[in-house]
């Protein structure tokens, strides 16, 4: 049971599927370049997110906490940290970064390892959709495999979505106690939990739970027609 795509549509399914396995292999590259460059600036300045807490009791509300940039005055207003993006903890109100200078390498590595992981993730999901699309390009999407493929691929997602952005929080954390800012209430290591790459590797398993479904019935109906 299978329906070949018309020939220019099978074409460019082969297309995407080799520009994907390009592209993550670009990724991956560029990650690991980036990231080994950050572990000879050791030293110099490291620069981290940080989020920017309001300790004024009562007055917690994004915005609130003003940022003082030499030179620039707002009349009738004030400038404050970026809108912050996931779940903070209660009263964050911004989001800044922070540049330090007299980094450690682990500091270097950490505040770039997030373009390590997400160059990695993808080229690990393009290596995954890669079979799977050229099986959809010859009319055998339910091919042996490709559940188990993609219910890799969702793992992947939701692992690469997660720990990624942990990695800058951890160097803010190590830069913030060196420089003894953490016993400064007003800043945090700052990145927010999103559950999107959950949300996101959630419905990929439910695709692969599909595509399961299709391979039995493709074995089942093998030779029958």
């Amino acid at each position: 049971m299978s329906a070949v795509p018309h020939v220019r549509t099978a074409r460019r399914i082969r297309g995407l599927a080799g520009w994907l396995v390009a592209l993550g292999a670009i990724a991956a590259l560029w990650g690991l370049v980036y990231t080994a460059n950050a572990a000879t600036q050791a030293r110099a300045t490291v620069r981290v997110p940080v989020a920017v807490v309001d300790t004024v009791q009562g007055t917690s509300g994004w915005g609130d906490v003003h940022v003082e940039v030499d030179g620039v005055q707002v009349p009738d207003g004030w400038l404050s940290g970026a809108r912050p993006a996931g779940l903070y903890p209660q009263g964050v109100d911004g989001r800044l970064t922070l540049a330090a200078w007299g980094s450690t390498r682990t500091e270097q590595v950490l505040s770039r390892a997030d373009w390590l992981v997400t160059g990695l993730g993808l080229l690990a999901g393009a290596a995954l959709l890669h079979p799977l699309l050229i099986d959809v390009a010859t009319g055998r999407p339910f091919a042996q495999g490709n559940a188990r493929r993609l219910t890799a691929l969702a793992g992947v997602v939701a692992g690469t979505g997660t720990l990624a952005p942990l990695l800058p929080v951890e160097a803010a954390r190590l830069v913030l106690t060196r420089t003894g800012l953490d016993s400064n209430p007003a800043l945090t290591p700052g990145s927010g939990f999103t559950p999107v790459p959950l949300l996101v590797g959630a419905l990929v398993l439910v695709l692969a739970v599909a595509f399961r479904a299709g391979e039995q019935l493709t074995r089942d109906t093998d030779g029958l027609v």
